[in-house]
């Protein structure tokens, strides 16, 4: 934990006496049918709190195995009854799985007595018995085998400040990767079916510091071991350590994903800490400041991490931690589910929503951010929606509905029956309250108390449109026409912005009904030169809006003109400013830059300009011998062979996204 002490370095079984074996008969337990254990969910030091954590489904559980309480005088000395045996026993026997820490230097094995100096003789052979950290790692691997077999090295490496309380390496990145080279051949040696962790990283410590990645360093100094790519740079999986912005569970893993591809390697990504400080705990007050939250938000991150985390594919994910310490210190910052006296918080219940609900999720997709967060978790048989509000102020979310009816979940576990109202849930969302980041008060990034939408789903996920036109919004059959040509529907609203919007010439035919997008999760209607979307939150006179289809199948524009490349009334011209945009810095003409006429501008000014089209994005171009341009909700072509007025086309991106995306089975198209 880069910005907070590390857990205190004393003997496990020291810890383990002093533990209360907490149990609340008032709390809500999951009925058998419905709770599910997922082995992707755990909670660091579990075992301080066993009933609490099975009546959780918490799966998985990380302790830390300290070199120094085990071996404290030398080589020969070993600590046998350090993790007690009955203890790992209970765990296991009530489904938790355990992943063992490895950290901490004996006095003895380095040269400056300090317990984060880098161990005498690492640079050794692995197998040599004076290389004392390989053959403390083959022993403890070995002891365990079969009852333990994830370890991770060290913690937290990328601390660089020996005065940080988090500070535990003291040696330089091409040392840890000896460290970490070490531990993973003594550790594959004593048990072939071990899997060697790297050390959790914080991330933001490089990241405020202006420092390159450690991940990027290790990978680095790894990349110039001759042996290194055979044996997959010597680490199984990567770890992270993560608080108190919830998005960073999906934005930080995303980058080290990068990172490790950019190296050839594709290794599964744990997170084995998460969570936020409190600071209105009774028992324990502290001042509302530096990153810290209510109880309250407490619950609301840990669900919204959660969910980002699942977007991100995580292999697992761990809340750091389980219990507080019963000696805290007075302002040392409270990180427990579960009180010392073994009161849970309210970020215990947020746990319970978690394994529930989450358990079993197959895909997370992130759907929506800003204003409004909204993830989709798809599991058997269900589709979830999280949302949450990211502003201070209250909102009403429309959820686009799935399903005649849903269950509406909140962070504590309080379940009502909801159903649609014009096609989409609609759902007041509490306002953020979380603003204690230094010197950004206006940052909210814990969002307001977030809502789970649960559906029943009788087909998998993204292969269930909804097509009936009495249940889709804005679909009235009393005013609806029929395209026999591709045998769909055109209605009610979307009737008549089609009607306004130049309907055949411009939209083309309908390629589908009203239904609900795969791909987005949004009511749309496909058309041969469009996509339409439902947007229940705007006006009534906005709520059916036209995808800008140009610029999901061209990203990008071309760089800005700075000023009109002509001026005359067959020009008009978009310009860009970083104040004030107005346009992509591009314009539309008649004529192109050879003097050929067009009539792009005129087509564009008849037919609704900007509102229709939006802004050009590119000048006039030549492609496969035909002038054409890119806008960014359609592009133009010119079909000289045509006659007046059908010389100027648009592009079938309707049927382009069907294609590429391969909704054709959705839609109804046949190919």
């Amino acid at each position: 934990m880069s910005r907070h002490a590390g857990a205190p370095l004393a003997c496990l079984a020291v810890l383990i006496a002093q533990a209360v074996l907490l149990f609340s008969p008032g709390l809500a337990s999951p009925s058998a049918a419905e709770a599910r254990q997922d082995p992707r969910f755990g909670v660091v030091e579990a075992y301080r709190a066993p009933d609490l954590a099975t009546r959780a489904n918490v799966a998985w559980e990380r302790i830390i195995f300290y070199w120094h309480a085990i071996q404290p005088g030398s080589a020969s000395d070993w600590n046998g009854a350090y993790l007690p045996d009955d203890l790992l026993q209970r765990e296991q026997s009530q489904g938790r799985s355990v992943v063992g820490l490895l950290i901490g230097t004996p006095p003895w094995a380095s040269d400056g007595h300090r317990r984060t100096d880098v161990p005498r003789n690492l640079y050794l052979p692995y197998d040599h018995p004076e290389n004392y950290w390989g053959q403390f790692v083959r022993r403890i691997v070995a002891q365990y085998r079969g009852r333990i077999d994830d370890w991770v090295i060290w913690n937290e490496p990328d601390v660089s400040d020996p005065a940080n309380p988090g500070f535990t390496w003291g040696g330089s990145e091409a040392d840890f990767y000896q460290l970490t080279k070490v531990a993973y051949q003594a550790a594959h040696e004593a048990n072939p079916e071990a899997r060697v962790l790297l050390a959790g990283l914080t991330y933001w410590w490089d990241e405020t510091n202006g420092r390159p990645q450690y991940l990027e360093r290790f990978l680095q100094v790894a990349s110039q071991d001759p042996t290194a790519a055979e044996k997959g740079y010597y680490f199984d999986a990567a770890v992270l350590q993560l608080y108190n912005d919830p998005a960073g569970l999906r934005r930080v893993v995303l980058d080290a994903r990068r990172r490790l591809a950019s190296h050839g390697l594709d290794k599964p990504i744990w997170i084995n800490e998460t969570n936020v400080a409190i600071w209105d705990d009774p028992s324990h007050p502290l001042s509302a400041d530096w990153f810290r939250a209510t109880q309250e938000e407490q619950a609301a991150y840990l669900v919204q991490a959660f969910a980002y985390a699942l977007s991100a594919d995580v292999e697992r994910i761990s809340i750091y931690k389980m219990v507080d310490d019963a000696d805290l210190p007075a302002n040392a910052e409270p990180f427990g589910l579960v009180r010392a006296d073994g009161s849970p918080r309210p970020a215990y219940a947020a746990l319970q929503v978690i394994t529930q609900y989450f358990a079993g999720v197959t895909s997370a997709q992130v759907e929506q951010e800003g204003a409004v967060v909204r993830i989709v978790l798809d599991r058997d048989g269900e589709r979830l929606t999280v949302v949450w509000n990211g502003t201070p102020r209250p909102l009403e979310a429309a959820v686009p509905a799935r399903a005649a009816e849903a269950v509406l979940v909140h962070q504590d576990g309080e379940q009502q029956a909801i159903r649609p109202r014009e096609g989409a849930y609609h759902l007041p969302l509490a306002p953020a309250t979380y603003h204690t980041v230094p010197g950004r008060p206006d940052l909210y990034a814990i969002g307001g108390p977030p809502l789970i939408l649960v559906e029943k789903a009788d087909e998998p996920a993204g292969q269930q449109p909804i097509m009936a036109v009495a249940s889709a919004p804005g679909c009235e059959p009393a005013r609806s026409q029929y395209f026999d040509v591709t045998g769909h529907t055109v209605s009610g609203q979307w009737l008549a912005f089609y009607e306004r919007a130049g309907g055949l010439d411009i939209l083309g035919y309908p390629r589908s009904e009203v239904i609900v997008d795969p791909l987005t999760g949004q009511w749309v209607q496909y058309f041969q030169r469009a996509v339409l979307e439902w947007h229940p939150e705007n006006p009534p006179a906005d709520r059916i809006l036209r995808r800008l289809l140009a610029d999901e199948l061209y990203p990008g524009a071309d760089p800005p003109l700075s000023a009109a490349p002509r001026a005359s009334r067959a020009y008009a011209f978009f310009p860009t400013s970083a104040d004030r945009p107005t346009g992509l810095g591009h314009g539309v003409s008649d004529y192109a830059p050879d003097g050929t006429y067009l009539g792009f501008k005129s087509f564009f000014d008849a037919h609704g300009g900007v509102q229709t089209f939006g802004y050009p994005k590119e000048e006039p171009k030549l492609r496969d011998g035909r002038w054409v341009q890119r806008f960014q909700a359609a592009v133009f072509e010119y079909h000289p062979e045509n006659q007046p007025p059908y010389r100027v086309q648009l592009e079938l991106l309707g049927d382009k996204i069907i294609d590429q995306k391969g909704l054709a089975p959705i839609t109804g198209v046949a190919y």
